[in-house]
């Protein structure tokens, strides 16, 4: 069956902003078409039900509802490009799995390279609405913030600790280490199957970043991770563990 394009659905209030958005876009007709725009939340959900859009390019600032809100009022939603003034926003956005976050003005560039996303995030055949609260893939990339507040774009691939934070999740990769708001156990809901295991009550390690194992006391297992850290792995959970790793 041959590709079809994808299907986009702008948003915006600013007629203005949405005019220079559809000339941008009209670089990649050959694999994009505007099926609709909007200028409120209100008509944007009417779209969505009725046009069935692969992307919302969506503005966060909208007159009868912010659009981070609209997004995560979807279920399941399709994915979801911000275009906006705005970065305080960006985490939140990230949080909610959107497939990129553009400034504006929108450069050509960073537009081409959110479509490029775009198109290499799966088959476009058939619809199909994008689940939020589905696993994550390991290539697939997530927003991050540290303390001071620098932003951290990661794949889940280089994650290799995820561990109790506060009300939140603080995450260990190989170029840093950056915090999420989420609680470990609704991070670990969306973790790869297999790529991931609970090591305690506080901690989750990657597997693929393990380079030692030792017994401990009391039925426990010494871990040593990628870049010496270690990671006691409680007696409940230390089956579960070599099995993962075992042939």
């Amino acid at each position: 069956m041959a590709e079809r394009k994808v299907r986009a659905l702008l948003v915006d209030d600013e007629p203005l902003a949405n005019a220079e958005l559809q000339r941008l876009l009209g670089a990649h007709h050959d694999v994009l078409e505007i099926v609709g725009v909007c200028e409120d939340a209100t008509a944007a959900r009417e779209a969505i039900d009725r046009l069935l859009p692969d992307v919302i390019f969506l503005d966060i600032a909208l007159p009868d509802e912010s659009g981070i809100a609209l997004m995560a009022s979807l279920d399941p939603a399709p994915a979801v490009v911000f275009v906006t003034a705005f970065n305080e926003h960006a985490v939140q956005a990230f949080e909610l799995s959107a497939e990129d976050y553009l400034l504006k003005p929108v450069n050509a560039l960073r537009l081409e390279q959110a479509v490029a996303r775009l198109l290499a995030s799966g088959d476009r055949s058939t619809p199909e609405p994008r689940d939020l609260r589905r696993p994550l893939r390991l290539h697939e990339r997530i927003f991050l913030h540290d303390a001071n507040a620098r932003l951290w774009l990661i794949a889940v691939g280089e994650i290799k600790l995820l561990e109790v934070a506060g009300e939140g999740t603080r995450v260990v990769f190989g170029r840093g280490t950056a915090n999420s708001p989420r609680s470990l156990r609704a991070i670990e809901q969306r973790l790869p199957e297999h790529a991931f295991i609970r090591a305690n009550r506080t901690q989750i390690i990657a597997l693929s970043y393990v380079r030692e194992v030792h017994p401990w006391f009391a039925g426990r297992l010494k871990v040593t991770i990628d870049g010496g850290i270690e990671v006691f792995v409680s007696r409940r959970q230390a089956r579960a563990f070599t099995n993962e790793l075992s042939l």
